[in-house]
């Protein structure tokens, strides 16, 4: 059975256990900021599990994660990734253990038809319940049971002792027990290996969480008032199950990806197993995160990208591939993948050329920074590397750890642990990528977010109206200075997909709040709102009132960006997706997928295209329809966004079409007039445009213009002065030459001298021609010219320097009579004289040092 089978297998069978299929959330979850990505099936469900939201009894899902932690354990073991899809069913105060424990049973046994006697359970050791479903419900008996601590069987690990506060339960284990030893390891003790042995014997298949205790801050476990289940279980272990493998990277997940890099180390002699097990599933995970719309960057999320492809890079060149080549297993990956996500092949060249542009900036780096990296080791007066050294030149040059570490290794240098050399780089770093700020509590309960878990959704009415006169305060918030005002209905637009929310008044006959921001919590719209007049209470009937000016040019600009979209494609190529925006009222900003930055003809060609449609006054149209049906119809979905099971499709003319519940113009002539007033690099592979739009767009044009002019003008002047200047020198230059013609050269022993003065200024500008005229008549003459500021040029020619005449040596001679510096080669040298009344002891000086012969 497939990996895709087993995946679509599983969804199904919970569907038919009135479970509602939920499609995988982003990497990069849109409302947790306490996690840095994705990394289990329930991170999407947590407003659920918390009681903030009540949309959902039963869930299941195939979530795609991302866990770090234990990235330098991929390839050295039969099951680790950092990329991973996490099958998962889930009951929000719904079912418990009985079900969860009875559906997993039979998913197993009875479904894929694994033998009951290949699978043994673990359950926490005080767990008395799920032991007897075990046993008296399942049948299974009580041997094929193991008691572990709460280090093993309860989430969080070790929660009872350590925390973290919140909710927390017990877990029961599901293993398959391979009936061998994973090759290379040997089990201490055969007939008493159970799951905890490292032997690989047995593999944790399927984990069931019975979150059902709220830990206090004192230790105590209170029982929750809603006990919820959460399972995990992931794709690629169970897909090595059922393929009868010990190794997730035998499976038909991955297998095409190893395939396609032993084909690119081709003539590399036997590859070892680790390396490209990291390489494919470091592909994998690359794929999926830029996909997502994570871009390599040195901040946060950024950071992993970069860190993970630079881990590949340098494995492939240990295994002798030293050009780019991770963006050619991107269609590997995601030919195996495509099923379960479609919309990577809308995506395909754009992550492609995401790596390809990292990995060339990466090699480059690399080709350039080892020398001074093996210098640095070299350098060293004992054979280990300080860490804060290590983490300055990671800083300085670009070099990963990794890297420094295994240079270190082959010069027989002792390099930093990866612990010293992180917390050194975070001293040295103000910005520090490993302080996110990220909390490891995935259950860090939101105060706001507390306060409004019983408070409805909010009614949106902002796309029919913009002033809503009966809308009443469910709740209000203090927060500082400021108070956060919950309505039952509302015409405000709440910040969401790069649009800006909206500002505003909500008013009641005795009192006013100025509105500077809205933005939603889960399905609550917050208003951030400042106090002007009065009291308000809550329950009170209130008048909001959107600022229909300000509303109107965020419109504007929205509907500006859509065309700007649709624009860059047409230019550009269909690679082009958007990657995130900002849309407020005062400008536009756009960032795309893109190798390189667009030329002065692309722009005009992208902008001229825009005002030609804005011109044209193209009918902006809104529909609903299931998702589903708006991908097939062709709308642009915006990158790495999770969209509900209907969406909004807004298209304007025949020219653009995108999923989108922004607020947009009714035609496009209302945009007036489009400007682009910046454009550059955000990432490798990901540019970014500014405009504006209407009014400001004008502005800006008219400002240019002015601009424009003022620079025409200063460059006319420029070039007039210019001129005037070559014209005066040129009369120089003529001036010293008729001067020189009439000087007769001096025999100095077997040397031709042409030591000159002259009275008025030159500079080198000048002397340097009056040199050049005479050595086309003397090509062997030794030339020493000087003005009356000190400007000295010295000229010998070959003859001459083989006899030991340096121009170099006759400006030194020149400084140290007459001060100044100077300096040259042995055919030319110029300086400056500090003392110019001392020139004719330095002509004198010269010709006995001609005489006396100079060697250099």
């Amino acid at each position: 059975m497939t990996g895709s089978e087993l995946r679509k297998k599983f969804l199904e069978f919970f569907r038919s256990k009135q479970h509602t299929v939920v499609a995988s959330d982003s990497l990069v979850p849109a409302n947790d900021p306490s996690l840095l990505f994705t990394g289990a099936g329930m991170n999407q469900f947590k407003d659920n599990f918390l009681g903030v939201k009540r949309d959902l009894k039963r869930a299941a899902s195939c979530q795609k994660c991302v866990r770090t932690g234990d990235v330098d354990e991929v390839g050295k073991t039969a099951s680790h990734l950092t990329f991973f899809e996490m099958l998962g069913n889930f009951s929000f105060g719904d079912y418990f253990k009985p079900e969860a424990i009875a559906w997993g049973w039979e998913f197993l046994t009875k479904e894929l038809k694994i033998p009951a006697a290949k699978l043994c359970i673990s359950v926490y050791e005080s767990d008395e319940e799920a032991a007897a479903i075990w046993v008296e419900k399942i049948g299974l008996a009580p041997d094929r049971i193991f008691r572990f601590g709460a280090k093993d069987n309860f989430w969080p690990s070790n929660a009872p002792a350590d925390g973290p506060n919140g909710p927390c339960g017990p877990c029961s284990e599901i293993y398959f027990d391979y009936g061998r030893s994973l090759p290379g390891k040997i089990c201490p003790d055969e007939k008493k290996c159970n799951p905890a042995c490292k032997c690989g014997r047995f593999v944790e298949v399927w984990n069931l969480v019975f979150t059902q205790f709220d830990r206090q801050p004192d230790g105590s476990l209170p029982p929750l008032p809603a006990k919820n289940i959460d399972t995990g279980m992931g794709l690629e272990r169970l897909t090595a199950v059922m393929q009868d493998k010990m190794a997730v990277f035998e499976t038909d997940l991955f297998e095409p990806i190893v395939a396609e890099v032993r084909k690119l180390a081709s003539g590399s002699g036997d590859l070892p197993k680790p390396i490209l097990y990291v390489i494919a599933d470091h592909a994998r995970a690359l794929t999926f995160l830029i996909g997502d719309g994570v871009i390599p960057s040195n901040e946060k999320r950024g950071y992993v990208v970069r860190k993970l492809l630079r881990k590949a890079v340098g494995a492939g060149r240990t295994v002798g591939i030293n050009k780019p080549f991770l963006h050619k297993l991107i269609p590997a990956v995601i030919q195996i993948m495509k099923d379960a996500y479609p919309e990577l092949e809308s995506r395909q060249n754009a992550i492609a050329q995401t790596i390809l542009s990292e990995e060339e900036r990466f090699i480059q780096t690399l080709e350039q920074k080892m020398p001074l990296l093996e210098e640095e080791i070299r350098s060293l007066k004992e054979k280990v590397l300080p860490a804060d050294r290590a983490a300055r030149f990671y800083d300085t040059n670009g070099l990963p750890y990794e890297l420094i570490a295994e240079r270190c290794r082959q010069e027989n240098v002792k390099p930093p642990s990866e612990a010293e050399f992180e917390k050194a780089l975070e001293e040295l770093q103000v910005k520090s990528r490993s302080a996110s700020g990220f909390s490891k509590d995935i259950f860090a309960k939101d105060k706001l977010a507390e306060l409004l878990a019983s408070v409805p959704p909010t009614r949106f009415l902002g796309y029919e109206v913009k002033q809503n006169k009966a809308s009443k305060i469910l709740c209000l918030v203090e927060n500082e200075k400021k108070v956060d005002v919950v309505l039952d209905a509302t015409p405000f637009y709440g910040e969401s997909g790069g649009q800006v929310g909206d500002t505003g008044l909500i008013k009641t006959p005795d009192a006013e709040l100025k509105v500077t921001d809205t933005q939603w919590v889960g399905k609550v719209l917050v208003h951030r709102a400042e106090l002007v007049r009065g009291k308000i209470r809550e329950g009170d009937l209130v008048s909001a009132e959107v600022d229909q000016g300000q509303r109107q040019k965020t419109a504007r600009n929205h509907t500006a960006t859509h065309l700007l979209h649709a624009a860059l494609r047409k230019v550009l190529g269909e690679h082009v997706i958007q990657a995130g925006s900002l849309v407020a009222p005062d400008r536009l900003r756009f960032d795309f997928s893109h190798s390189k930055a667009l030329t002065a003809s692309e722009k005009q060609t992208v902008e001229e295209m825009v005002n030609g449609w804005v011109k044209s006054g193209f009918p902006v149209s809104v529909q609903q329809m299931p998702v589903e049906q708006a991908k097939k119809s062709g709308a642009m979905a915006l990158f790495g966004e999770k969209y509900a099971a209907d969406v909004r499709v807004v298209s304007v003319g025949g020219v653009s079409k995108e999923l989108c519940g922004g607020t947009h113009l009714s035609n496009s002539d209302e945009i007036g007039l489009v400007a682009i007033v910046g454009e550059g690099s955000v990432a490798a592979g990901m540019r970014r445009i500014e405009a504006l739009t209407g009014e400001q767009a004008q502005a800006f044009l008219k400002a240019e213009t002015v601009r424009q002019g003022e620079e025409k003008k200063r460059l006319a002047q420029h070039a007039k002065e210019k001129e005037q200047e070559a014209k005066i020198q040129k009369e120089k230059v003529k001036e010293a030459q008729d001067q020189v013609g009439k000087l007769k050269k001096e025999r100095i022993g077997p040397f031709d001298l042409f030591a000159i003065r002259f009275d008025q200024p030159m500079d080198h500008s000048v002397l340097r021609p009056v040199a050049d005229s005479i050595r086309k008549s003397e090509p062997e003459a030794v030339i020493f010219l000087t003005d009356s500021q000190g400007f000295c040029l010295a000229v010998v020619g070959p003859q001459a320097q083989k006899q030991g005449v340096s121009a170099g040596q006759l400006i030194k001679l020149g400084t140290q009579i007459a001060g100044g510096s100077g300096g040259g080669k042995a055919d030319i040298a110029q300086g400056r004289l500090k003392e110019p009344s001392k020139v004719a002891e330095l002509f004198e000086r010269m010709k006995q040092t001609l005489l006396e012969g100079v060697k250099t």
